[in-house]
């Protein structure tokens, strides 16, 4: 059937058909299984199975391959799956903007988080956005700030809180000024009695470093090359919390946010000369105004306490 022969109801009701058929094959496609993909969309399998064989059959090609363990993308579904998800963020943008002009804010929320952000007390500012906007559900994904930029921009996530530096290119930022990183040692080193150390007499020192593709390591490597330090790699974590567990067990020292170190970790933190800094900042999508939750927590946003450089 042509869609101009169709009443307004059946346009509503295949356009509706259409979004749901894109979220099942978005639902498959992120969990690349039919069973998780059915629960995570909350209906049986083979109805979600004949949603996705209509899709195909639409489409003209398969999107999908199955084998007794995995689903995996054919080319097709590839390249649909970005699409997909554009096409399913402006439709709840969409309702989310018309529930704004009725004076309803609900739905879900979706925030990036970098693992060690402190200009702003975050759980104090999600706790108070909870309070105004109870029928809202924060969803926080952690994740490299390459990866949570590329995700705003992609309207993956409604807007992300990072570090400097990253790719501008799709999104638009409010920086929130320079944190100074410190030195964290264990607490029986020698060193643990400073206040404050050179970072070029840190050359024969084992280093624990953070991941190679987060913005705190870039910005870290950055600086001390321009001091002169070379720095030795003694380990190489994904988690600040294991970071912070390997400088208190002895295994090296490391630069790191001073909101990640506890005095009663065993950790000690000092000063460096000169100092290590990096900006904070928090990002949305260049292309279109923030849907009407992420302008909510923006504005919120703005009259939080942001610690100065």
């Amino acid at each position: 059937m042509n869609p101009t022969d169709r009443s307004d109801d059946q346009n509503r009701y295949y356009q509706w058909m259409e979004l749901r058929q894109l979220a099942h094959f978005v639902a498959v496609a992120e969990e690349r299984h039919f069973t998780r993909a059915a629960d995570r969309v909350q209906m049986v399998q083979s109805s979600l199975s004949s949603s996705i064989a209509a899709l195909e059959r639409e489409l003209g090609g398969p999107l999908l391959t199955r084998n007794s363990r995995r689903v995996e993308l054919t080319e097709a579904g590839r390249a649909l799956l970005p699409a997909a998800r554009r096409a399913l963020a402006a439709a709840d943008e969409g309702r989310a903007r018309v529930d704004a002009v009725r004076g309803l804010l609900r739905g879900q929320l979706t925030v990036g988080v970098i693992q060690s952000f402190s200009a702003i007390d975050l759980p104090a500012l999600f706790a108070r956005y909870h309070r105004v906007y109870p029928a809202i559900t924060l969803q926080l994904r952690h994740d490299s700030v390459p990866r949570l930029v590329r995700a705003t921009g992609n309207g993956e996530v409604d807007l992300a809180f990072v570090d400097h530096p990253f790719d501008q290119t799709r999104v638009r930022h409010r920086s929130f000024g320079q944190e100074k990183l410190i030195l964290a040692v264990p607490a029986t080193d020698p060193l643990a009695r400073r206040s404050s150390i050179r970072l070029q007499d840190l050359t024969d020192r084992g280093f624990v470093e953070y991941r190679r593709d987060s913005a705190l390591r870039t910005r870290i490597d950055a600086a001390c090359s321009e001091a002169g330090l070379n720095r030795k790699l003694a380990a190489e974590v994904d988690t600040i919390a294991d970071l912070v567990d390997l400088v208190a067990a002895g295994v090296g020292v490391a630069l790191l946010p001073p909101n990640t170190v506890n005095r009663g970790a065993g950790v000690r933190a000092l000063a460096t000369r000169p100092a290590v800094t990096r900006v904070l900042a928090v990002v949305t999508a260049a292309d279109r105004p923030p849907a009407p939750a992420a302008q909510a927590l923006l504005d919120l946003l703005a009259d939080a306490t942001v610690d100065g450089p």
